[in-house]
Protein backbone atom coordinates (compact mmCIF):
# COMPACT_ATOMS: atom_id res chain seq x y z
CA UNK A 1 0.00 0.00 0.00
CA UNK A 2 2.80 2.38 0.92
CA UNK A 3 4.56 2.01 -2.43
CA UNK A 4 1.25 2.43 -4.24
CA UNK A 5 0.58 5.72 -2.46
CA UNK A 6 4.10 6.96 -3.21
CA UNK A 7 3.70 6.08 -6.90
CA UNK A 8 0.38 7.90 -7.03
CA UNK A 9 1.88 10.98 -5.38
CA UNK A 10 4.80 11.12 -7.82
CA UNK A 11 2.67 10.57 -10.89
CA UNK A 12 0.00 12.96 -9.62
CA UNK A 13 2.54 15.72 -9.13
CA UNK A 14 3.78 15.26 -12.68
CA UNK A 15 0.39 15.00 -14.38
CA UNK A 16 -2.17 16.78 -12.24
CA UNK A 17 -5.31 14.67 -11.72
CA UNK A 18 -4.78 12.41 -14.77
CA UNK A 19 -4.10 9.38 -12.54
CA UNK A 20 -6.60 10.15 -9.80
CA UNK A 21 -8.72 7.06 -10.53
CA UNK A 22 -5.83 4.67 -11.29
CA UNK A 23 -4.09 2.24 -8.94
CA UNK A 24 -0.39 2.36 -9.90
CA UNK A 25 2.23 0.11 -8.33
CA UNK A 26 6.02 0.28 -8.50
CA UNK A 27 7.70 -3.15 -8.25
CA UNK A 28 11.06 -4.68 -8.92
CA UNK A 29 13.91 -7.08 -8.23
CA UNK A 30 17.55 -6.33 -7.38
CA UNK A 31 19.86 -9.34 -7.55
CA UNK A 32 23.56 -9.91 -8.01
CA UNK A 33 26.36 -12.22 -6.93
CA UNK A 34 29.40 -14.12 -8.15
CA UNK A 35 29.55 -16.73 -10.89
CA UNK A 36 32.57 -18.96 -11.57
CA UNK A 37 32.60 -21.27 -14.59
CA UNK A 38 35.25 -23.69 -15.75
CA UNK A 39 37.85 -21.92 -17.89
CA UNK A 40 36.49 -18.42 -17.13
CA UNK A 41 37.34 -15.67 -14.66
CA UNK A 42 34.94 -15.04 -11.79
CA UNK A 43 32.30 -12.51 -12.80
CA UNK A 44 29.43 -10.69 -11.16
CA UNK A 45 26.04 -11.62 -12.57
CA UNK A 46 22.37 -12.05 -11.69
CA UNK A 47 20.27 -15.06 -10.83
CA UNK A 48 16.75 -13.57 -10.92
CA UNK A 49 16.48 -10.91 -13.66
CA UNK A 50 16.92 -7.36 -12.30
CA UNK A 51 14.01 -5.06 -13.11
CA UNK A 52 11.99 -2.04 -12.13
CA UNK A 53 8.42 -1.73 -13.32
CA UNK A 54 5.19 0.20 -13.16
CA UNK A 55 1.80 -1.45 -13.48
CA UNK A 56 -1.59 0.12 -13.18
CA UNK A 57 -5.27 -0.75 -13.07
CA UNK A 58 -8.25 1.55 -13.58
CA UNK A 59 -11.70 0.31 -12.62
CA UNK A 60 -14.08 1.13 -15.50
CA UNK A 61 -17.12 -0.43 -13.82
CA UNK A 62 -19.18 -3.59 -14.38
CA UNK A 63 -16.11 -5.79 -13.84
CA UNK A 64 -14.08 -4.11 -16.61
CA UNK A 65 -10.60 -2.71 -15.90
CA UNK A 66 -7.96 -0.92 -17.97
CA UNK A 67 -4.39 -2.15 -17.37
CA UNK A 68 -0.87 -1.12 -18.31
CA UNK A 69 2.69 -2.26 -17.64
CA UNK A 70 6.09 -0.62 -18.23
CA UNK A 71 9.20 -2.52 -17.14
CA UNK A 72 12.94 -2.00 -17.53
CA UNK A 73 15.54 -4.75 -17.17
CA UNK A 74 19.10 -3.87 -16.12
CA UNK A 75 22.40 -5.23 -14.84
CA UNK A 76 22.80 -4.39 -11.16
CA UNK A 77 26.57 -4.96 -11.18
CA UNK A 78 27.33 -2.23 -13.77
CA UNK A 79 24.09 -0.22 -13.98
CA UNK A 80 23.57 -0.73 -17.71
CA UNK A 81 20.16 -1.42 -19.20
CA UNK A 82 19.81 -5.04 -20.27
CA UNK A 83 19.29 -4.11 -23.93
CA UNK A 84 22.41 -1.89 -23.89
CA UNK A 85 24.49 -4.71 -22.45
CA UNK A 86 23.22 -7.12 -25.10
CA UNK A 87 23.91 -4.60 -27.85
CA UNK A 88 27.48 -4.17 -26.60
CA UNK A 89 28.17 -7.87 -26.18
CA UNK A 90 26.37 -9.17 -29.27
CA UNK A 91 26.64 -6.08 -31.52
CA UNK A 92 22.90 -6.11 -32.06
CA UNK A 93 21.37 -3.16 -33.87
CA UNK A 94 18.02 -3.38 -32.11
CA UNK A 95 17.52 -2.56 -28.42
CA UNK A 96 14.64 -1.81 -26.08
CA UNK A 97 14.30 1.07 -23.65
CA UNK A 98 11.62 -1.04 -21.95
CA UNK A 99 13.17 -4.50 -22.19
CA UNK A 100 10.55 -6.04 -19.89
CA UNK A 101 6.82 -5.74 -20.44
CA UNK A 102 5.43 -2.66 -22.23
CA UNK A 103 1.71 -3.09 -22.86
CA UNK A 104 -1.81 -1.78 -22.39
CA UNK A 105 -5.05 -3.74 -22.19
CA UNK A 106 -8.54 -4.44 -20.91
CA UNK A 107 -9.40 -7.07 -18.29
CA UNK A 108 -12.79 -8.43 -17.26
CA UNK A 109 -13.61 -10.75 -14.40
CA UNK A 110 -15.75 -12.99 -16.63
CA UNK A 111 -14.21 -12.93 -20.12
CA UNK A 112 -10.49 -12.52 -19.49
CA UNK A 113 -7.61 -10.21 -20.38
CA UNK A 114 -6.61 -8.68 -23.74
CA UNK A 115 -3.29 -6.83 -24.06
CA UNK A 116 -1.31 -5.18 -26.86
CA UNK A 117 2.43 -4.43 -26.92
CA UNK A 118 5.49 -6.24 -25.59
CA UNK A 119 4.81 -9.26 -23.35
CA UNK A 120 6.15 -12.62 -22.23
CA UNK A 121 6.22 -15.45 -24.72
CA UNK A 122 3.51 -17.92 -23.68
CA UNK A 123 5.48 -21.16 -24.11
CA UNK A 124 8.42 -19.81 -22.09
CA UNK A 125 6.23 -18.23 -19.40
CA UNK A 126 4.32 -21.48 -18.81
CA UNK A 127 7.10 -24.09 -19.02
CA UNK A 128 9.54 -22.27 -16.73
CA UNK A 129 7.14 -22.91 -13.83
CA UNK A 130 8.10 -26.60 -14.11
CA UNK A 131 11.82 -25.94 -13.73
CA UNK A 132 12.91 -25.78 -10.04
CA UNK A 133 15.27 -22.93 -10.97
CA UNK A 134 12.60 -21.14 -13.06
CA UNK A 135 15.13 -21.06 -15.95
CA UNK A 136 17.27 -18.61 -13.95
CA UNK A 137 21.01 -18.67 -13.21
CA UNK A 138 23.53 -21.45 -13.74
CA UNK A 139 21.06 -24.13 -12.61
CA UNK A 140 18.25 -23.27 -15.01
CA UNK A 141 17.04 -25.29 -17.96
CA UNK A 142 19.24 -24.97 -21.06
CA UNK A 143 17.69 -22.35 -23.32
CA UNK A 144 16.20 -23.46 -26.61
CA UNK A 145 17.40 -21.57 -29.68
CA UNK A 146 13.72 -20.56 -30.14
CA UNK A 147 13.05 -19.52 -26.54
CA UNK A 148 10.67 -16.54 -26.69
CA UNK A 149 11.20 -14.63 -23.47
CA UNK A 150 9.48 -11.32 -24.22
CA UNK A 151 8.06 -10.58 -27.65
CA UNK A 152 7.24 -7.37 -29.54
CA UNK A 153 4.14 -6.32 -31.51
CA UNK A 154 1.91 -8.83 -29.76
CA UNK A 155 -1.83 -9.16 -29.25
CA UNK A 156 -2.38 -11.57 -26.34
CA UNK A 157 -5.46 -13.05 -24.69
CA UNK A 158 -5.50 -14.77 -21.27
CA UNK A 159 -8.71 -16.56 -20.30
CA UNK A 160 -10.20 -16.83 -16.82
CA UNK A 161 -9.92 -20.20 -15.12
CA UNK A 162 -12.84 -22.59 -15.65
CA UNK A 163 -12.91 -25.80 -13.55
CA UNK A 164 -9.11 -25.68 -13.31
CA UNK A 165 -8.57 -25.02 -17.05
CA UNK A 166 -7.26 -21.81 -18.61
CA UNK A 167 -5.73 -20.95 -21.97
CA UNK A 168 -3.72 -18.23 -23.67
CA UNK A 169 -3.36 -17.18 -27.30
CA UNK A 170 -1.20 -14.56 -28.98
CA UNK A 171 -0.59 -13.15 -32.45
CA UNK A 172 2.73 -11.45 -33.18
CA UNK A 173 3.52 -9.12 -36.08
CA UNK A 174 6.94 -9.44 -37.69
CA UNK A 175 9.39 -6.52 -37.88
CA UNK A 176 10.45 -7.39 -41.41
CA UNK A 177 8.28 -4.88 -43.28
CA UNK A 178 11.05 -3.87 -45.71
CA UNK A 179 11.34 -7.44 -47.05
CA UNK A 180 15.03 -7.69 -46.16
CA UNK A 181 16.25 -10.77 -44.35
CA UNK A 182 17.06 -10.77 -40.66
CA UNK A 183 19.18 -13.10 -38.60
CA UNK A 184 18.06 -14.67 -35.31
CA UNK A 185 18.99 -11.53 -33.33
CA UNK A 186 16.71 -9.34 -35.45
CA UNK A 187 19.66 -7.74 -37.24
CA UNK A 188 19.63 -7.18 -41.00
CA UNK A 189 21.58 -9.90 -42.76
CA UNK A 190 24.86 -8.66 -44.26
CA UNK A 191 24.65 -8.76 -48.10
CA UNK A 192 26.72 -11.52 -49.71
CA UNK A 193 28.13 -11.35 -53.23
CA UNK A 194 29.27 -13.86 -55.84
CA UNK A 195 31.11 -12.74 -58.96
CA UNK A 196 30.19 -9.14 -58.20
CA UNK A 197 26.47 -9.80 -57.84
CA UNK A 198 24.52 -9.64 -54.58
CA UNK A 199 23.13 -13.05 -53.71
CA UNK A 200 21.76 -12.41 -50.22
CA UNK A 201 20.54 -9.43 -48.22
CA UNK A 202 18.24 -7.67 -50.69
CA UNK A 203 15.52 -10.30 -50.58
CA UNK A 204 13.70 -12.31 -47.97
CA UNK A 205 14.98 -15.76 -47.04
CA UNK A 206 12.16 -16.56 -44.66
CA UNK A 207 12.65 -14.13 -41.79
CA UNK A 208 9.49 -12.18 -42.50
CA UNK A 209 6.72 -14.38 -41.08
CA UNK A 210 4.20 -13.31 -38.46
CA UNK A 211 3.97 -15.49 -35.37
CA UNK A 212 1.44 -17.07 -33.04
CA UNK A 213 1.46 -18.82 -29.68
CA UNK A 214 -0.98 -21.05 -27.80
CA UNK A 215 -0.99 -22.27 -24.21
CA UNK A 216 -3.24 -24.58 -22.17
CA UNK A 217 -3.01 -24.94 -18.37
CA UNK A 218 -4.72 -27.14 -15.79
CA UNK A 219 -4.71 -27.15 -11.97
CA UNK A 220 -6.43 -29.48 -9.54
CA UNK A 221 -5.33 -29.74 -5.92
CA UNK A 222 -1.59 -30.35 -5.89
CA UNK A 223 -1.48 -31.27 -9.60
CA UNK A 224 -0.59 -28.80 -12.37
CA UNK A 225 0.05 -29.27 -16.11
CA UNK A 226 0.71 -27.20 -19.23
CA UNK A 227 0.95 -27.70 -23.02
CA UNK A 228 2.18 -24.98 -25.40
CA UNK A 229 3.00 -24.31 -29.06
CA UNK A 230 4.71 -21.36 -30.74
CA UNK A 231 5.94 -20.04 -34.07
CA UNK A 232 7.81 -16.81 -33.36
CA UNK A 233 7.67 -13.89 -35.79
CA UNK A 234 10.71 -13.41 -38.06
CA UNK A 235 11.90 -16.95 -37.28
CA UNK A 236 11.77 -18.52 -40.74
CA UNK A 237 8.70 -20.39 -39.43
CA UNK A 238 10.68 -22.20 -36.75
CA UNK A 239 8.54 -23.97 -34.15
CA UNK A 240 8.63 -25.07 -30.53
CA UNK A 241 6.23 -27.06 -28.40
CA UNK A 242 6.46 -28.26 -24.81
CA UNK A 243 4.53 -30.04 -22.08
CA UNK A 244 5.04 -30.05 -18.32
CA UNK A 245 3.48 -31.50 -15.18
CA UNK A 246 4.05 -31.26 -11.42
CA UNK A 247 2.63 -32.48 -8.14
CA UNK A 248 2.97 -30.70 -4.80
CA UNK A 249 2.74 -32.08 -1.27
CA UNK A 250 3.17 -30.05 1.91
CA UNK A 251 6.92 -29.55 1.59
CA UNK A 252 7.89 -31.23 -1.71
CA UNK A 253 7.11 -30.47 -5.33
CA UNK A 254 8.12 -32.86 -8.13
CA UNK A 255 8.29 -31.58 -11.73
CA UNK A 256 8.83 -32.96 -15.23
CA UNK A 257 8.84 -31.39 -18.69
CA UNK A 258 9.59 -32.15 -22.32
CA UNK A 259 10.33 -29.67 -25.10
CA UNK A 260 10.83 -30.03 -28.86
CA UNK A 261 12.41 -27.31 -31.03
CA UNK A 262 12.70 -27.20 -34.82
CA UNK A 263 14.86 -24.18 -35.61
CA UNK A 264 15.39 -23.18 -39.26
CA UNK A 265 17.90 -20.48 -38.44
CA UNK A 266 18.74 -19.39 -41.97
CA UNK A 267 19.94 -20.02 -45.46
CA UNK A 268 23.73 -20.06 -45.59
CA UNK A 269 24.05 -20.16 -49.37
CA UNK A 270 21.59 -20.55 -52.19
CA UNK A 271 21.76 -22.00 -55.71
CA UNK A 272 25.54 -22.49 -55.75
CA UNK A 273 27.55 -25.69 -55.52
CA UNK A 274 30.21 -25.87 -52.82
CA UNK A 275 32.82 -24.60 -52.45
CA UNK A 276 31.33 -21.13 -53.02
CA UNK A 277 33.11 -17.79 -52.98
CA UNK A 278 31.58 -14.71 -51.40
CA UNK A 279 32.98 -11.30 -50.59
CA UNK A 280 32.51 -8.91 -47.73
CA UNK A 281 34.40 -5.70 -47.09
CA UNK A 282 36.64 -6.32 -50.09
CA UNK A 283 37.73 -9.77 -48.88
CA UNK A 284 36.91 -13.12 -50.47
CA UNK A 285 36.03 -16.20 -48.46
CA UNK A 286 35.62 -19.87 -49.30
CA UNK A 287 32.53 -21.69 -48.00
CA UNK A 288 32.79 -25.47 -48.12
CA UNK A 289 29.12 -26.22 -47.59
CA UNK A 290 25.78 -25.37 -49.07
CA UNK A 291 23.17 -25.89 -46.40
CA UNK A 292 20.62 -24.42 -44.05
CA UNK A 293 21.83 -23.71 -40.55
CA UNK A 294 19.27 -25.56 -38.46
CA UNK A 295 18.74 -27.25 -35.12
CA UNK A 296 16.46 -30.01 -33.92
CA UNK A 297 16.45 -30.02 -30.12
CA UNK A 298 14.82 -32.51 -27.75
CA UNK A 299 14.86 -31.54 -24.07
CA UNK A 300 13.67 -33.34 -20.94
CA UNK A 301 13.93 -32.30 -17.28
CA UNK A 302 13.12 -33.86 -13.92
CA UNK A 303 13.20 -31.62 -10.88
CA UNK A 304 12.32 -31.30 -7.22
CA UNK A 305 11.69 -28.39 -4.85
CA UNK A 306 11.91 -29.19 -1.13
CA UNK A 307 11.19 -26.75 1.69
CA UNK A 308 14.01 -27.25 4.17
CA UNK A 309 14.30 -25.00 7.21
CA UNK A 310 13.80 -21.30 6.36
CA UNK A 311 14.44 -21.88 2.67
CA UNK A 312 14.11 -24.17 -0.33
CA UNK A 313 16.35 -26.85 -1.81
CA UNK A 314 16.18 -27.10 -5.63
CA UNK A 315 17.59 -29.90 -7.77
CA UNK A 316 17.22 -31.02 -11.37
CA UNK A 317 18.68 -33.32 -13.99
CA UNK A 318 18.13 -32.62 -17.67
CA UNK A 319 18.97 -34.05 -21.07
CA UNK A 320 19.13 -32.35 -24.45
CA UNK A 321 19.57 -34.04 -27.81
CA UNK A 322 21.19 -31.69 -30.33
CA UNK A 323 21.07 -32.24 -34.09
CA UNK A 324 22.59 -29.35 -36.06
CA UNK A 325 23.46 -28.64 -39.69
CA UNK A 326 25.21 -25.67 -41.30
CA UNK A 327 27.50 -23.08 -39.72
CA UNK A 328 28.19 -24.61 -36.31
CA UNK A 329 31.67 -23.43 -35.34
CA UNK A 330 34.95 -25.28 -34.89
CA UNK A 331 34.85 -26.11 -38.59
CA UNK A 332 31.86 -28.39 -38.16
CA UNK A 333 28.82 -28.58 -40.40
CA UNK A 334 26.98 -31.35 -38.52
CA UNK A 335 26.32 -32.10 -34.85
CA UNK A 336 24.54 -35.02 -33.20
CA UNK A 337 25.23 -34.88 -29.48
CA UNK A 338 23.63 -35.71 -26.14
CA UNK A 339 23.92 -33.03 -23.45
CA UNK A 340 23.48 -33.81 -19.75
CA UNK A 341 23.14 -31.29 -16.94
CA UNK A 342 22.70 -31.69 -13.17
CA UNK A 343 22.12 -28.83 -10.75
CA UNK A 344 21.50 -28.35 -7.04
CA UNK A 345 20.92 -25.15 -5.09
CA UNK A 346 19.60 -23.74 -1.86
CA UNK A 347 17.76 -20.45 -1.27
CA UNK A 348 17.86 -19.16 2.32
CA UNK A 349 15.07 -16.68 3.08
CA UNK A 350 16.17 -13.85 5.38
CA UNK A 351 12.65 -12.40 5.06
CA UNK A 352 9.70 -12.53 2.67
CA UNK A 353 11.56 -10.21 0.29
CA UNK A 354 15.28 -10.91 0.81
CA UNK A 355 17.12 -14.18 0.26
CA UNK A 356 20.61 -15.63 -0.16
CA UNK A 357 21.30 -18.38 -2.68
CA UNK A 358 23.97 -20.85 -3.70
CA UNK A 359 23.89 -23.04 -6.83
CA UNK A 360 26.23 -25.65 -8.30
CA UNK A 361 25.72 -27.09 -11.80
CA UNK A 362 27.64 -29.48 -14.03
CA UNK A 363 26.99 -29.75 -17.78
CA UNK A 364 28.45 -32.34 -20.15
CA UNK A 365 28.10 -30.69 -23.58
CA UNK A 366 29.49 -33.68 -25.46
CA UNK A 367 31.30 -31.40 -27.94
CA UNK A 368 33.09 -28.03 -27.78
CA UNK A 369 30.91 -26.62 -30.55
CA UNK A 370 27.76 -27.38 -28.54
CA UNK A 371 29.23 -25.68 -25.46
CA UNK A 372 30.03 -22.57 -27.48
CA UNK A 373 26.58 -22.40 -29.08
CA UNK A 374 24.56 -22.80 -25.87
CA UNK A 375 26.86 -21.36 -23.20
CA UNK A 376 29.52 -19.35 -25.00
CA UNK A 377 32.30 -21.68 -23.80
CA UNK A 378 34.52 -23.64 -26.19
CA UNK A 379 34.78 -26.74 -24.03
CA UNK A 380 32.97 -30.05 -23.80
CA UNK A 381 31.95 -29.71 -20.12
CA UNK A 382 31.32 -26.91 -17.64
CA UNK A 383 31.15 -26.72 -13.87
CA UNK A 384 29.47 -23.54 -12.60
CA UNK A 385 29.08 -22.11 -9.09
CA UNK A 386 26.84 -19.13 -8.25
CA UNK A 387 26.44 -17.26 -4.94
CA UNK A 388 24.37 -14.13 -4.42
CA UNK A 389 21.55 -12.15 -2.84
CA UNK A 390 18.06 -11.20 -4.08
CA UNK A 391 15.70 -8.49 -2.84
CA UNK A 392 12.18 -8.03 -4.20
CA UNK A 393 10.06 -4.94 -3.75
Amino acid sequence: MKKTLIALAVLGAAAGTAYAQSNVTIYGVVDTGYVKKTGQDTQMDENVNNRIGFKGVEDLGDGLKATFQLERRFNLNDGRLKSQAEKWEKKRTNSHDWDGGANVGLKHDDWGWVRLGRMNGIATENIRKFDPFYQYGVGGMIDSTQRGVRRDNMLRYDSPEWAGFSFQAAYELGDNMNEKSRDVDGQLVTPLYKDGEEVRGGHSNGYDNDGYQLGLNYRYGGFAATANYQMLADSNRSTLWNVGASYSWDTIKVEALYQRTKDKIGLVYEDFNSPSTWSKGGHEYEMEYNDYTSFDLDQALLGVEWKVGPGRLNASVQWMGVEGNGVLGHGKTKLDEDVWKAAIGYTYNLSKRTSLYGIVAYTDWGDEAVGEIFDGVSQDSTTAVQLGITHKF
